[in-house]
């Protein structure tokens, strides 16, 4: 995972602890360390909650997969591994597995084709 600054991981470390997730498992997932993150969540000042009302737009097009701890940690292993963000290695990913696909399907195809001429 690329490294983020204080402030950027409060922010996340205060999302994540308002959606229910406890200090060692948004240390997992930031990879940092249980101390870090409780620090976080003693020093970030409480969210001003304002009264107005969005309407939220709707969701950009895309692939939303149902949430997953392992599909997490895999996402956060090829990031840190590839030095990117986890959505380009996921479309990296999906890429290559079409590619196998693809060549697979192609060389079995080819090999009808010469079958057939042989015939």
């Amino acid at each position: 995972m690329t490294a983020m600054s204080r402030a950027t991981r409060r922010i996340v470390v205060a999302h994540l602890t308002e959606h229910g997730m406890n200090p060692v498992d948004i240390a997992a997932e930031l990879e940092v360390s249980a101390d870090t993150v409780r620090r976080d969540i003693r020093e970030t000042p409480p969210a001003v909650v304002t009264e107005t009302v969005t309407v939220a737009a709707p969701p950009a097009p895309g692939l939303l997969l149902p949430e997953s701890t392992q599909l997490r940690q895999d996402l956060n292993l090829l990031a840190a591994s590839y030095r990117a963000q986890r959505e380009d290695v996921a479309r990296f990913a999906i890429h290559v597995a079409a590619e196998a696909i693809r060549r697979r399907m192609q060389a079995r195809f080819a090999s009808n084709d010469r079958q057939e001429v042989g015939s």
